[in-house]
């Protein structure tokens, strides 16, 4: 038998209100992702924050004043839902294997083998 290791995923944001955060999160098995996004679609805070808190490893977040949030359900549960919102959905988006988009400009590729066939119209001969 072989074991297998669940994944960890460091979440690090760009977006200038989560400058700096940095939070490690497990992964999910399939059927949990599968409840987190119907979770998601439905609205069900409670339900997406007890997911989260139950999956947070760590994270570097602190208040106004500095004093470090604890990585628990009750941490989770003092943040903006703006916060929680993007930091669920950063999650999500790590498991499923969501990249950021091309850097611009992107190689389109080789020209298709189809569109290097020469056409000609066929004369009236031909075509009938």
């Amino acid at each position: 038998m072989a074991r297998v290791k669940r994944r960890q995923y460091k979440l690090v944001f760009q977006d200038e209100n989560m400058a700096g955060v940095e939070i490690t999160v497990r992964s999910l098995t399939s059927g949990q992702l599968i409840d987190l996004q119907k979770a998601q679609e439905e609205g069900l805070h409670e339900q997406l924050t007890s997911m989260l808190a139950e999956k947070l490893v760590g994270w570097n977040v602190e208040d106004e004043d500095g004093t470090a949030i604890p990585p628990t359900l009750d941490g989770i549960r003092s943040m903006d839902i703006d916060f929680n919102n993007t930091v669920i959905k950063a999650w999500t988006n790590a498991v499923i294997g969501v990249k950021a988009p091309l850097p611009q400009p992107s190689n389109d590729g080789q020209p298709s083998v189809e569109a290097s066939i020469p056409m000609e119209t066929l004369s009236e001969s031909l075509a009938s």
